[in-house]
C-alpha cells in the first residue's frame, strides 16, 4: 500500500503531549480546544487597559488631558514610556500566578497575544532594536523551570518581529518576595539586583547594537523592578528604555 502523506515526527510528539497534557483556560483551568488560548467566558472576564492612557507608565487616566497618572506624576522615571494590556484584578491575579507557581506555562500564549494585539501599535512607534525580559535569579529559574518573562518576551519578539536577547540583563541577587514590601521596601530591595554581562557584550556593542531597548515583565505595580533594570540598561550604553507590562496594578 502506497502513502502520499509523510508523517512529521516532531508533530507526532506534539500531538501526544497535547493528548497527555492537554490546553487548559488562564483564568478558569478548564481544558479548551488546542487552537483556543482561552475559553469565552473567561476571555469576558479578564479586564484591558482602556485609553487614554498614563504617558510613562502606560495605566489608565481619566481623561486625554491628564498626561501622568498620580504615580507617575510624584516620579522621576528613567524609562521612556510604558505599555500593559491587563489590569491586574482577581482573575489576572489567579491566571499570572498559575503561570509563576503553579507550571501554566501555556498562560503566557494568551498573554502575550493580547500584548501584541493592544500595545503592538504604539510598541512599534517606539521603534526598539531588541526586547529584553527581566531575568529572574537562576535558583528560582531552576524551581520554576523557566523565566516567566522570557516566556513572554519571545513570544512577543515572534508576533513583533523584534529579535529578542535574553543574556545581556542579568540578575546578580536573589531578593524577597516583592509583593510582601511596600514601594519603599521594593526600592531598597531591589537596589543593585541587575547588571549587564559586559564581558559578553562590550558597552561598545551595547550603544551600537541595542540602543533602543523593549523591556518585558509580567506585572507593573510600582515599577521598582522596571525601575532597576533601566538603570542598568542605561548604565551599560543603551540609549533608551520602554517597558511594556502583560499587567499593570493600581492604587500602589
Amino acid at each position: 500500500m502506497m502513502y502520499n502523506a509523510i508523517i512529521n515526527p516532531k508533530e507526532l510528539f506534539k500531538e501526544a503531549v497535547r493528548t497527555v497534557y492537554p490546553r487548559k483556560c488562564p483564568g478558569c483551568r478548564d481544558v479548551i480546544l488546542p487552537d483556543m488560548l482561552v475559553c469565552e467566558s473567561c476571555a469576558a472576564e479578564f479586564k484591558l487597559v482602556e485609553p487614554p492612557f498614563c504617558l510613562k507608565c502606560g495605566r489608565h487616566v481619566e481623561d486625554e488631558e491628564t498626561e501622568l497618572c498620580d504615580e507617575c506624576a510624584s516620579k522621576d522615571h528613567r524609562y521612556s514610556m510604558g505599555f500593559s494590556a491587563f489590569v491586574y484584578d482577581g482573575i489576572m491575579r489567579r491566571a499570572m500566578s498559575d503561570l509563576k507557581y503553579s507550571s501554566a506555562a501555556e498562560n503566557a500564549d494568551y498573554f502575550a497575544e493580547i500584548a501584541a494585539k493592544t500595545c503592538g501599535e504604539r510598541v512599534k512607534m517606539f521603534n526598539p532594536d531588541i526586547i529584553i525580559p527581566v531575568p529572574i535569579h537562576p535558583s528560582r529559574r531552576a524551581e520554576r523551570g523557566y523565566n516567566q518573562a522570557q516566556l513572554i518576551s519571545d513570544r512577543l519578539s515572534a508576533a513583533l518581529d523584534i529579535p529578542s536577547v535574553n543574556d545581556l540583563l542579568i540578575r546578580r541577587k536573589k531578593t524577597a518576595a516583592l509583593k510582601r514590601l511596600d514601594a519603599a521596601g521594593r526600592a531598597e530591595n531591589l537596589k543593585q539586583a541587575f547588571e549587564c554581562d559586559l564581558k559578553r557584550y562590550p558597552r561598545e556593542e551595547i550603544s551600537v547594537r541595542f540602543g533602543r531597548v523593549l523591556l518585558i515583565d509580567d506585572i507593573y505595580t510600582t515599577g521598582a523592578t522596571m525601575e532597576c533594570c533601566t538603570e542598568a540598561l542605561l548604565d551599560a550604553g543603551v540609549h533608551e528604555v520602554a517597558v511594556l507590562s502583560v499587567a499593570i496594578g493600581y492604587n500602589y
